[in-house]
């Protein structure tokens, strides 16, 4: 299992989801396990894989840390 972790400003966290949720399905494949962390002005998405390959193609595409 491989988990890609994608923090973004409360603002974006909607569009971000949505990107996601579109990627996934033009990759046909589901995630694992979806979980979130807050703080004061970002959240934490972590996504986990079962696909090493894919976690990385996804790390590329929404990876910003």
């Amino acid at each position: 299992m491989r988990v890609v972790q994608v923090r973004v400003n409360r603002a974006d966290f909607d569009k971000t989801l949505e990107a996601m949720r579109d990627w996934l399905e033009r990759n046909s494949r589901p995630l694992v396990r979806f979980e979130t962390e807050t703080d004061a002005d970002t959240i934490l998405i972590k996504v986990q894989f079962d696909d090493g390959a894919l976690a990385e193609a996804f790390r590329q595409e929404f990876g910003r840390e």
